[in-house]
Parts: C-alpha cells; sequence; structure tokens
C-alpha cells in the first residue's frame, strides 16, 4: 500500500509533523495496525538519525510530538533495536 506520507523527511522537524499526521490518521481510523506499525518501522529504519539520539528519541521529536504520541510509538517499536552500523552483517 502507498502512503501519504514523507518517506525520507529532510529535517527533524519535518519528521516530526509527519509522526503527527500519522498519528493523526491513526486515531482517526484512516489507517490501520498494520501499516501504522509499517510506517513507523520505516521511519526507525531509514530515518533513525532523525528519531533517535542514542537510545532514546530525538529531543526535538519529544518536544513536538508530545507524551502520549512517544507513548504510542513505544508500543508500535517495542523490542525494536537500533542498528548502529547500516549495511554491515
Amino acid at each position: 500500500m502507498e502512503y501519504e506520507f514523507l518517506k525520507y523527511p529532510s529535517s527533524v522537524k519535518a519528521l516530526a509533523e509527519e509522526i503527527k499526521r500519522v498519528t493523526a490518521d491513526y486515531s482517526a481510523r484512516r489507517l490501520g495496525n498494520d501499516d501504522f506499525k509499517n510506517i513507523f518501522l520505516w521511519y526507525a529504519n531509514y530515518c533513525g538519525d532523525k528519531l533517535f539520539q542514542g537510545q532514546d528519541y530525538n529531543p526535538t521529536i519529544k518536544a513536538i510530538i508530545g507524551k502520549r504520541r512517544i507513548k504510542l510509538i513505544d508500543m508500535v517499536l517495542d523490542g525494536y533495536q537500533i542498528t548502529l552500523f547500516k549495511g554491515v552483517k
């Protein structure tokens, strides 16, 4: 399924705005559970440098999206492990 969301946001603030759009669509039931999870796994895998800082979320992301959205993302990414070296096996 093709989504209406940016796959590669250019900045941390742009990613935060996309996260707000995704969670709003999920809350309004325009997005199913599997699609919601897939979008966040995509962001974690391909935009991890913007989404994470160390072992936590980027402070800018946390400030823009708020605690409730962070809790929702925590549930979706439960068990996700941040990869330090992409492409290294």
